[in-house]
């Protein structure tokens, strides 16, 4: 029985704020952050980045929990309007309080297709999934999305591949299976899973997709956008939504509510930042940090106590990640890397 009171967690969310405002503001709102020159210059903008990833896994993290009280009482379709909704409030006054630039016309339809693939589509598939797929599976596969990230930088010429951070990528994969699996679950890769692997392609698709953006507008614009987007694309589970958020208990609406102000406008935004200034592996091998901080805040939150092979995949996670951001290439948005006869 999951025994949370939503509302206890106004004050973390305050500390969520309070990290990551002083991380977005490092950049303006209105237009792209120009990338330091020199090694003083690369350096703040590398940690920039380091920083903005770092409150990112915290804020996925926290999904997790808040999407176990929010499907006591709604679908994951009506989840999912109420956290793009909220999210879209929230991300709607910050760029009217800062006068926020719209996007160019001829940028409307890639914040259009950010917002069906990487916000709609992708939290769709991830609920059918988890509903039809054990939970250690669905985590596993969710946390390959590093691979698809760095095949698809491969392919965009941002990166080239070296045998070192496949396998410090390696030993975090393997890091994420024990974790998986000592939480009591099991690795089955059957037909269903197939959606949940979609939903890796489509976190990898939208993380890469906007490189291309954020050479022209700010991470927060690039958020902004991409969530209003998804918002539109999510209209038809609106009503219902909202007719559940009346009638159902507050503390399941409010969680709900709370997927799209942290994990959502400040997630998003934070992971914008640090794509914009990490090279992709760097931003992506981040993401395998967030089972290990979802143990963490299991055993907080749920009384869920990890096991010992848990907490030994929380260390390799922990060892690969790290050994990633030591061989990645510092890297940041500019032109893509050119192959030889180009």
């Amino acid at each position: 029985m999951i025994s949370i009171d939503v509302f206890d967690w106004d004050h973390r969310v305050v500390s969520l704020y309070s990290m990551a405002i002083p991380v977005l503001l490092g950049e303006t709102v209105t237009g792209p952050q120009q990338v330091g020159s020199g090694r003083d210059g690369q350096a703040r903008t590398r940690a920039r980045g380091l920083t903005a990833a770092s409150i990112t896994v915290v804020c996925w993290a926290s999904a997790f929990v808040a999407i176990r009280v929010a499907v006591r009482s709604f679908t994951p379709e009506e989840v999912a309007w109420l956290r793009f909704f909220s999210a879209a409030l929230v991300l709607g006054m910050a760029a009217i309080a800062s006068g926020m630039a719209l996007p160019s016309l001829r940028d409307l339809p890639s914040f259009l297709g950010l917002g069906l693939i990487g916000h709609a589509l992708y939290n769709l598939a991830l609920a059918w999934g988890q509903v039809r797929v054990p939970a250690a599976t669905a985590s596993f596969v969710i946390a390959s999305a590093p691979i698809w990230m760095a095949l698809i930088a491969v392919a965009m010429g941002y990166e080239r591949p070296s045998a070192g951070r496949v396998i410090a990528t390696l030993v975090s994969l393997g890091g994420v299976a024990l974790i998986a699996v000592g939480r009591g679950g099991r690795l089955v890769l059957d037909p269903p899973a197939l959606v949940v692997v979609a939903a890796s392609v489509m976190q990898a698709v939208y993380s890469m997709g906007q490189r291309p953006l954020l050479e022209r507008y700010s991470a927060l614009q690039v958020s902004t956008f991409s969530v209003i987007a998804a918002l539109l694309w999510l209209t038809p589970f609106g009503p219902s939504a909202l007719r559940h958020l009346a009638e159902h208990p507050w503390p399941h609406g409010a969680a709900a509510l709370f997927l799209g102000v942290v994990p959502t406008a400040i997630g998003y935004s934070t992971w914008a930042l640090a794509m914009k200034n990490l090279a992709p592996s760097a931003a992506g091998a981040f993401l395998y940090l967030v089972p290990a901080v979802v143990l963490g805040l299991a055993w907080a939150f749920l009384d869920e106590f990890p096991s010992a092979m848990a907490v030994l995949g929380g260390a390799l996670v922990i060892v690969g990640v790290i050994a990633v951001q030591r061989l990645a290439p510092p890297r940041l948005i500019r032109e893509p890397v050119r192959r030889q006869g180009r």
